[in-house]
């Protein structure tokens, strides 16, 4: 947003904000909450919640938050990520559901709401069942139930006069709240619930004690005039195929909003869009207790700023401000922001792939499988918006929510917004739990777990709900029915064919992730996966699904987090993939024998800095072996998956703590949008243009080196690359190979000869044989920081005579040597020939809350010789 805009809307909020009352419009909930199981309690809401109820024995509560997150930080059960510390927390299956049900309190002020004025309660997500009181009232008469279902409650009558107030919730977890037998969703009678499906484990996580019983999502005060506007929609036409920049032919707008009397009189006002300062305005008259959808005429939009995805063009937001006015008094308002893009897809009978397009473009989707920021459901906007931009950073275009988890918060949206990652949003269904097949793991028989959920009205309401919380956000790109199966016949028919045509028709809805509409299954299997250690060349022969939704592999995290889950000897790690118990609870997947090809593993050290070449390597050749068939075998990918919400060994590009391994830079050159990738089979150079724009004489070098970095030979190629293909630049000769390991440079530089990409192979003449790189002495390592104008740039150098391979950089805080985290790179894991030098820009963004004692000193360790260090 430009900077004139962003100070116009500003001003307009605090305009309305002024006019509406001395109070904010709305009050967010997130301090002074206490807790207590309520089976330790004699008393009902109505006496929680009166003024004179005292609090003796209360603990203090997170809220947003779970029941167990408030046990954790109350010190009453250890860390579940940290070792085996999870199976010293008993379990909602063993204890009973009373066990972790509990009352939740919160006193606040609020001054009398002036004559006309409106408050309102809200809930962003309780899981599962509950009721609230408030100054010893019940506030709903129907009891609270679903975990993606919000709530709004009317709560004028309800305030105390002297503007202290006493607010209780007891809140129930699910019911059956599930087995976890170690199955995938434990026994799967979990989904006969509206909730999500991991907690009671899976094969990339433990079980969730209690289920994230919880008031799990924000709470707040809304403050209005008698008539509340309610889910503002604004939908984006863009007619015809564009080109990101320059002046653009008209886009349009279709804008509508809710608005609700709140009283029991007759109200009459208008309705005000405002769109680039220009205001659009309809009319209204309300009877007591209405709802109204009110419908604007068609805005049009000249020369539109659009949304693009990532790597395709700028993700361009505007903000459109609404407001209601009754008898020409302000009663309510909103500020939507909103990308302009038309999202459209296509079946494409050549592939067997669906297509997906933005702005009449095609997308080649690069992305992976996203559970959750938190196992817990500790979500931040700050940790979005770091995850978000970790995913932006590997050149990724689309994160798809999987369905075992939740519907994403608007604040993860929000991130996905400003960054341009399409958004593949699962609703709550998964094959395991919902019968795709037959599983003796679970209590009910096939045909019963294939018409879960029990409450399928609940479900429909809940779909609705989320729909009108997530729609105006560009990022979301389409809905999905389940993880691997749809929805039961009853709600597929319904969604498809009344809910998403009324309430988000712009946008395409696939009843599960790996059926026909997806992708034509030639090969056989689920239509999604593998999900272990392949070998690389593998990725570029061996034909996968045309829209692979999941293929997955390897994922150790670096030492420091390894240190960090478990100490002592449970940091042993694997002999021939035989993990220890430890590794084995925290879901370790195995690398078969490819880290130990870098030769003996001493120790876990050892062992981690191994096996990120692995990651690296593995990750990069996953995606350039789907470049090299992008539109003619392939439409796109996902990878299972590119983080864990908990501290397991597998299937991720950064780990729970979120520093990123060797795989996400493995990832990120793969992924690059204009890339130079080589052919692991036959040798041939291939350049990757997934831009839209003509890539014109552009000049491939491929430079062969010696283990120690004598440069051996030199292969040029030049060639003209049309927007969003490919092409063959050659096969590279390899003249002067050495037995042995040697390395492979590929550079890529534009008509004025200036690098656009780098990217470096170590292969090797005997199969699966790398222990060459042991014989590499130490190398020599210059290290110094410098400050531009695009922030702190490290700069490292090779001053030895020895290559300086697969150099890791990291910063950590100079008391303590802990890892500073995220930090941002502009990569790392380098190789420095001899003389070489690069600059790399390091950015920290550190959590609230977790700054950390002391300076910052950012390190590079090369693969063999001393770490230097310098001050950040």
């Amino acid at each position: 947003m430009k900077l004139t805009q962003r100070i116009l809307i500003v001003t307009l909020a605090l305009f309305i904000t002024s006019a509406l009352s001395a109070q904010p419009k709305e009050i967010v909930l997130d301090k002074g909450w206490t807790a207590r199981r309520a089976m330790e309690l004699k008393v009902d809401g109505t006496v929680i919640s009166s003024p004179r109820y005292q609090f003796t024995g209360w603990m203090e509560a997170v809220v947003p938050g779970t029941v167990l997150t408030t046990l954790l930080h109350n010190d009453v059960f250890p860390d579940p990520f940290i070792g085996m510390n999870n199976e010293l927390i008993p379990d909602i299956y063993e204890t009973g559901a009373e066990y972790y049900t509990f009352w939740f309190h919160n006193g606040f002020t609020l001054a009398k709401p002036k004559p006309g004025q409106q408050v309102w309660l809200n809930f962003r997500g309780i899981n599962y069942r509950a009721e609230i009181f408030l100054n010893g009232r019940r506030v709903n008469h129907d009891t609270h139930e679903g975990m993606f279902l919000r709530q709004k409650y009317l709560v004028t009558p309800f305030l105390s006069e002297d503007g202290n107030n006493s607010l209780a919730v007891i809140v129930h977890p699910p019911d059956p709240v599930g087995n976890p037998n170690g199955g995938q969703g434990g026994d799967g009678t979990i989904a006969r619930s509206v909730t999500q499906q991991y907690t009671p484990g899976w094969d990339w996580v433990a079980p969730v004690r209690d289920r994230n019983t919880g008031i799990w999502d924000k709470v707040s005060l809304e403050i209005t005039g008698s008539v509340d506007l309610r889910h503002p929609w604004v939908k984006t036409r863009v007619p015809g195929v564009r080109i990101p920049g320059g002046n653009q032919q008209p886009a349009f707008l279709d804008v509508s909003a809710e608005v609700v009397n709140a009283s029991d009189v007759e109200k009459s006002g208008v309705l005000t869009a405002e769109w680039e300062r220009k205001p659009y305005q309809v009319p209204f008259t309300l009877a007591p207790g209405e709802t109204k959808m009110i419908s604007f005429p068609e805005i049009r939009v000249e020369n539109p700023r659009l949304w693009w995805p990532n790597g395709m063009g700028e993700p361009e937001m505007y903000d459109i401000a609404f407001k209601v006015e009754e008898n020409g008094s302000l009663s309510d308002y909103e500020i939507v922001s909103v990308g302009i893009r038309q999202a459209d897809t296509y079946f494409d009978e050549e592939t067997g792939g669906r297509v997906f397009q933005v702005n009449g473009q095609k997308v080649f989707i690069k992305g992976g499988n996203w559970i959750s920021s938190d196992l817990l459901l500790r979500h931040t906007p700050e940790r979005y918006e770091a995850e978000v931009r970790m995913h932006a950073r590997m050149n990724m275009n689309m994160i798809r929510i999987w369905g075992g988890s939740i519907t994403e918060r608007p604040e993860f949206y929000n991130a996905c917004d400003r960054m341009g990652i399409l958004v593949w949003q699962d609703l709550w269904v998964t094959g395991d739990c919902n019968g795709r097949w037959f599983d003796a793991m679970k209590k009910d028989s096939q045909a019963r777990r294939q018409v879960y959920p029990d409450d399928q009205s609940l479900f429909i309401a809940s779909v609705i709900d989320q729909v009108k919380m997530l729609r105006n956000h560009p990022s979301l790109y389409f809905w999905c029915g389940g993880n691997e199966f749809p929805p039961t016949p009853y709600l597929n028919d319904k969604l498809a064919k009344e809910i998403f045509p009324t309430y988000d028709r712009t946008r395409y809805y696939l009843n599960e992730s790996t059926g026909p509409d997806l992708l034509r299954n030639t090969i056989g299997g689920g239509g999604d996966g593998p999900y272990g250690i392949q070998d690389p060349a593998r990725f570029f022969n061996t034909p996968s699904y045309p829209f692979n939704p999941e293929i997955g592999s390897v994922g150790m995290p670096n030492v420091e987090t390894m240190r960090r889950m478990m100490s002592g000897r449970d940091l042993n790690p694997p002999v021939d993939d035989r993990p220890n118990n430890v590794w084995r609870y925290h879901k370790f997947i195995g690398y078969g024998g490819t880290i130990e090809a870098f030769g003996e593993i001493k120790g876990v050290d050892d062992y981690c800095k191994k096996a990120q070449v692995v990651n690296y390597e593995q990750y990069r050749a996953l995606q350039e072996g789907f470049n090299a068939s992008m539109w003619n075998a392939y439409t796109g990918m996902l990878v299972w998956k590119n983080q864990n919400p908990w501290t397991a060994l597998r299937g991720q590009f950064y780990d729970v703590y979120l520093d990123q391994n060797g795989g996400f830079y493995g990832y990120m050159h793969g992924a690059r949008p204009l890339h130079v990738q080589l052919n692991l089979n036959d040798t041939s150079l291939c350049v990757v243009n997934q831009t839209l724009k003509d890539a014109s004489g552009m000049v491939a070098e491929a430079h062969l080196y010696s283990l120690q970095g004598a440069l051996l030979g030199k292969e040029v190629f030049r060639m003209d690359v049309s927007s969003n293909t490919w092409k063959v630049a050659g096969k590279l000769k390899l003249e002067g190979k050495p037995e042995g390991l040697h390395f492979v440079r590929l550079l890529l530089k534009d008509a004025q000869g200036r690098e656009v990409d780098e990217n470096l192979y170590w292969l090797t003449s005997r199969k699966e044989d790398f222990k060459d790189l042991q014989k590499l002495k130490p190398a020599k390592l210059e290290l110094q920081v410098k400050i531009t104008d695009r922030g702190k740039v490290a700069v490292i150098r090779n001053s030895g005579s020895e290559t300086a391979f697969f150099t890791r950089l990291r910063v950590v805080h100079s008391t303590t040597g802990e890892l500073a985290l995220p930090v941002f790179m502009d990569d790392n894991y380098l190789t420095l020939f001899p003389s070489e030098e690069r600059e790399i820009g390091i950015t920290w963004y550190p959590m609230p809350g977790k700054a950390g004692p002391g300076k910052l000193v950012v390190q590079a360790e090369p693969w063999s010789g001393p770490v230097v260090e310098v001050e950040l």
